[in-house]
């Protein structure tokens, strides 16, 4: 994946209902320089939440085109029951990137820029 800055993220792919419903579950941590993309086959305002994970990290949803339409930054892990969920409200998402945190802020992301891959 290719940032507008020029940065380069080597996502894993979640794009099955497994792999997206385990995310980044019980996971100690992501690699430099990686993320985990979810893929989905039809566009909606996708809902996240943090059970069993380990680290705070910014969750980036993208439309269709792969321009960003929400950002969630920092997202903290769930610690107690019933876990919060991010996402946008209405805006349809096709794509979601997870990404170490502070990531967002250090590429100066914001809704409307798009990202190749």
């Amino acid at each position: 994946m290719i940032f507008p800055s020029g940065t380069v993220i080597n996502a894993e792919v979640a794009d099955t209902p497994e792999t997206r419903e385990r995310g980044l579950m019980f996971r100690d941590h992501l690699p430099k320089g990686g993320g985990l993309l979810f893929t989905f086959e039809v566009e909606k305002p996708y809902a996240f939440w943090m059970k069993n994970c380990k680290f705070p990290i910014d969750i980036i949803w993208m439309d269709r085109t792969k321009k960003i339409i929400y950002i969630s930054r920092d997202t903290p892990p769930c610690t107690s029951e019933p876990c919060p969920t991010y996402g946008p409200k209405k805006e349809n998402a096709l794509y979601v990137l997870e990404v170490a945190a502070g990531f967002a802020k250090k590429e100066n992301l914001k809704p409307g820029m798009a990202i190749q891959f």
